[in-house]
């Protein structure tokens, strides 16, 4: 058999298998298992017939047509008959990955009677629209720069500025002058009861033998009474200098009130603006519509930041001997895998011996007894290389289809697991070079667990055909890999502590 037929052999092979199995499982809903429900919606963007139908993340159903009513979408959708759906039934489009493609989740309702065959469902929304988020998160950016600007000019001027300085500057004056009035009458104070304590101690020395002394007692009295009124005398004018401070103090207390009454008022015109819905900060407070608008960016950046996490990552590293170059091929991977399982985006890095190529050529020119002669060598000498990958793969149950960067050429693959425990795997690329590079490989899985916390179960052991097509260039290559995900890596990582404290 001719090269060109084993290559259009193996091709029809792997084609006609990978059809029939889509064929077989891209129905999962016959027609006498399910019945039709119709629903409109205002955008079917993302959906497309045969689109999954979801309840609490479970199949239930698909979509059967998609078409135009009266400018929205009218959805019918196959629903199986183990599902029961009532009146107030809700239906609601979400995305699923990050490349736009979204499915049909359902509410079942719990109101009203069941929905039968041809119903219409009245209620639906769509989620995680990111385009109109970011256009509303646009819009109100600009609005909060403009409330910003306008709270600046109303509140933020000169004349405040100065009302504020005054106020301050007449709270110091009237505090100093309280102050001084203050300390100056509690030295008057000071004195007389320094007065009174020394009469009284010159009463309880007194015994009752020198009763007949009361009347020079009460001659001391006047005597001190007549000291008190000249203590006063003396301090008249210093009184006289207390009561004008005060009243310079409430003067000033006065002017001070006048220019608060005139701030407040300008604050009292700037909150009944608000209060009127008026101005950008009264539509900031008082606008219905803005508040539904931010209630809506929640939402959606809710909706987005749930995809986004119901992501899984996975780190791999392969490593195979090539037999004919004597060499070895390594390869890092970086795999995401959305919540569905159902498909896996991956980037690698192929360190590999086959990189480019340089070729020396050396003349030689020789002369013996006149006669010249000329000779030529040629050395081509090849080193290694980097080369990446990056390839987009739909999982179809045991049929992986897998396309896109292959040791950074364009090229596809096909992988069949039949169990869990064994792989097998078919690629071609580099379909720029005279012969495209066909690769056959096989994995075995003995305790291949990418969830598991051992670290035996990330291991996996590889072999196969390199450049089946080329007869010259024709190798085997024999290895071994692992993959785990982040989650086993934090639960690694936790047991360090442990080891620790064992030690």
């Amino acid at each position: 058999m001719s090269r060109l037929a084993r290559i259009g052999l193996f091709f029809l092979i792997i084609g006609v298998g990978g059809i029939s199995y889509i064929m077989m499982s891209s129905q999962t809903f016959s027609p006498r298992d399910t019945y039709t429900v119709e629903v409109l919606m205002d955008d079917a963007s993302g959906l497309t017939t045969n689109s999954q139908v979801q309840m609490a993340g479970v199949v239930i159903g698909h979509i059967d047509k998609i078409e135009l009513e009266n400018g929205r979408a009218r959805l019918t959708l196959a629903i199986s008959k183990d599902v029961e759906l009532y009146e107030d039934a809700e239906v609601a489009k979400q995305p699923s990955s990050l490349l736009g493609t979204s499915v049909i989740s359902m509410r079942p309702g719990a109101a009203g009677a069941r929905v039968e065959d041809g119903a219409r469902i009245e209620r639906s929304v769509s989620r995680g629209d990111f385009g109109h988020t970011m256009d509303v998160v646009d819009a109100l950016g600009g609005e909060f720069t403009e409330f910003v600007r306008e709270l600046r000019a109303e509140l933020l001027t000169e004349r405040v500025y100065g009302d504020i300085g005054a106020i301050v500057e007449n709270v110091r004056y009237t505090s100093e002058s309280t102050r001084v009035l203050i300390e100056q009458n509690l030295q008057t104070l000071a004195a007389m009861l320094a007065s009174i304590d020394r009469i009284v101690d010159e009463v309880e020395l007194r015994s009752e033998d020198e009763l007949n002394r009361v009347a020079r007692i009460l001659e001391s009295t006047a005597v001190i009474v007549e000291r008190f009124e000249s203590v006063i005398d003396s301090h008249d004018q210093d009184l006289v200098g207390s009561i004008k401070a005060v009243r310079r103090s409430a003067e000033t207390l006065s002017t001070t009130m006048e220019s608060v009454s005139l701030s407040a008022a300008d604050v009292s015109d700037i909150t009944g603006t608000v209060r009127r819905g008026e101005g950008t900060v009264g539509r900031a407070v008082y606008d219905e519509e803005l508040y539904e608008r931010v209630s809506r960016i929640a939402a959606g950046a809710e909706e987005i930041v749930e995809g986004i996490v119901g992501l899984g990552v996975q780190f791999g590293y392969e490593g195979a001997y090539l037999s004919r170059d004597d060499a070895a091929r390594n390869e890092f991977a970086l795999r995401l895998t959305p919540r569905t399982r159902d498909r896996y985006y991956e980037l690698g890095v192929v360190d590999t011996p086959r990189g480019p190529s340089r070729t020396t050529t050396t003349e030689t020119v020789e002369t013996i007894d006149g006669d010249t002669s000329e000779s030529t060598i040629t050395e081509t000498e090849t080193t290694d290389g980097v080369r990446f990958n990056a390839q987009i793969a739909r999982v179809l149950g045991p049929l992986t289809l897998r396309g896109g960067l292959i040791e950074s050429t364009g090229g596809f693959g096909v992988d069949l697991r039949p169990v869990d425990q064994f792989m097998l795997s078919g690629e071609m690329f580099s379909f720029g070079d005279d012969t495209p590079n066909l690769r056959a490989s096989g994995s075995f899985f003995p305790f291949f667990d990418p969830d598991g916390s051992k670290p035996w179960e990330w291991i996996y052991l590889t072999g196969g055909i390199d450049r089946v097509l080329d007869e010259d260039e024709r190798q085997l290559f024999l290895g071994g890999g692992l993959r785990v995900t982040d989650d086993s890596l934090r639960g690694l990582f936790s047991l360090a502590p442990l080891a620790g404290a064992a030690q």
